[in-house]
């Protein structure tokens, strides 16, 4: 079964639900339950885990998690500029997870708060072939600008401005509840 493609998907960033139009995030130590085609997952090492250094078992089970033909896309990766390691922890965190990414050619759900100008340049430097999709978007209007025109596609959860879903096209477009 080939995997759907996330605008198909009612909600690609989920916590707490499973089904065939969601996509669930969870971490690589936590179960994915649902057979495939009914329950979807994105499996990452999110920013906020980063204070402390990644074991190399969460790293194995990162990389067995993305060899489940229900896990489609890696993340919650990203940057906090208030949670989580230091900067230059969650960079290189972060780093290993789009590469991973490309590795199995999955789309990366990225969580960003405060560091939109150096996911930018990451994604210059990096220059992925899959998709960088953040995630929770609630920023201005200029800076959904932006962030498209990089190339980025932008999930909107209920937090969003109503104006959010006018200005980003819609192939760049997703949506989420985050619960």
């Amino acid at each position: 079964m080939m995997p759907p493609d996330l605008h198909s998907f009612d909600d690609i960033h989920a916590h707490s639900t499973t089904g065939p139009h969601v996509l669930t995030s969870v971490e690589p130590c936590q179960p994915r339950e649902g057979s495939l085609g009914q329950a979807w997952y994105s499996v990452g090492i999110h920013p906020w885990n980063t204070d402390s250094e990644i074991a190399p078992d969460t790293w194995c089970l990162l990389e067995e998690a993305l060899a489940d033909p229900r896990v489609i896309a890696v993340g919650e990766a990203g940057l906090d500029r208030h949670r989580g390691g230091t900067p230059a922890v969650q960079e290189e965190v972060f780093r290993r997870q789009a590469l991973l990414a490309e590795q199995h050619r999955m789309p990366l759900i990225i969580h960003c708060v405060g560091r939109y100008g150096r996911l930018m340049e990451l994604k210059k430097e990096l220059v992925p072939a899959q998709p960088w999709i953040i995630h929770g978007f609630t920023g201005k209007p200029e800076l959904a600008r932006q962030l498209v025109a990089a190339g980025f596609g932008i999930s909107l959860g209920h937090r969003a401005a109503p104006t959010l879903r006018e200005i980003i096209p819609a192939e760049h477009r997703f949506e989420e509840t985050d619960l």
